[in-house]
């Protein structure tokens, strides 16, 4: 079988991704998501981009995206930001994401369907 591409896979909500790595959200998602606005760190204006506004992880207190709920599925996923949206899973920082939390890998759809 050739080396799967991440349309092979689906997100199995782990939550792994959304405590490993930086997440910043822009003024367009915060438009589509109020809560990010109200809930997270506006950057400083000299460090804003047009990708960058507001800061979702790391933030003090918090070990993952401050909008991951109890059971570690995104309360906002339908508004999540563009950074989230263009994450895909099972692609290598999917993988290392997965590995630093201690979960096995995900495997392609056909491998867990099969």
């Amino acid at each position: 079988m050739p080396n799967p591409s991440p349309a092979d896979y689906e997100c199995d909500g782990c939550g792994a991704c959304c405590g490993a790595y930086l997440i910043f959200a822009s003024v367009d998602d915060a438009r589509r998501e109020p809560r990010i606005e109200a809930e997270t760190q506006r950057l400083a204006g000299w460090l804003e981009t047009p990708k960058w506004a507001y800061r979702l992880h790391p933030l003090p207190f918090h070990e993952s995206c401050c909008f991951l709920d109890a059971d570690r599925r995104c309360s906002i996923y339908e508004t999540r930001p563009t950074v989230c949206r263009e994450f895909a899973a099972g692609d290598e920082p999917c993988q290392k994401a997965r590995a630093m939390r201690g979960l096995p890998p995900l495997e392609p759809l056909a491998r867990r369907e099969g």
